[in-house]
């Protein structure tokens, strides 16, 4: 099986016996963040033809994106997937990360680095929309049409590092 971590950054992916990924980003920031592959994804086309990839995983990429600004990018990963795949996307959940901070739970800090992004020195550091799991959904569905889209159930994908906390909203859209 073969999974594409679309926007690696900071977290790749390991291949396995089970699962071989490819870590996939816009720019190589050395000597940490070294994609397997330099690529802008739904600008440029992923060099893999079409319906011959099981996993694609967005992790904490998508809140890049202003909104419908990534549909080239979801319409790409729906192309290389094949029928049953997964394109799975996480983002900041505002919906948790907003109603913790009205509460005064979560320090300003947390919460805004979560509305803004974490800056490393480049432009797409910047997050530029945020989602609930109503909106993602809608707007995944706008740029291409999927089987399902539902609340990813956070299983665990061989050598795939997906991050899980309560901060985190998850979806799995399936061709």
């Amino acid at each position: 099986m073969r999974g594409l971590n679309i926007g690696s950054g900071q977290r790749r992916f390991t291949s396995g016996e089970d699962l071989a990924w490819v870590n996939i980003d816009c720019v190589s920031r050395p000597p940490d963040q070294v994609p397997d592959l330099v690529c802008d994804v739904g600008t440029e086309p992923l060099p893999y033809p079409d319906a011959t990839v099981d996993y694609c995983v967005l992790h904490q990429v998508y809140e890049h994106f202003g909104l419908g600004e990534g549909h080239g990018l979801i319409r790409e990963c729906h192309r290389v997937l094949r029928s049953g795949g997964s394109l799975i996307v996480t983002v900041p959940d505002m919906d948790a990360l907003a109603k913790r901070w009205l509460l005064g739970q979560i320090p300003d800090y947390i919460y805004f680095v979560n509305v803004y992004g974490a800056w490393q020195g480049e432009p797409g550091d910047r997050h530029k929309w945020g989602f609930r799991f109503e909106s993602l959904s809608e707007d995944l569905l706008t740029a291409s049409e999927w089987l399902h889209v539902r609340r990813f159930d956070w299983r665990w994908l061989p050598g795939a590092d997906i991050a899980r906390d309560w901060w985190i909203l998850g979806v799995e859209c399936v061709k």
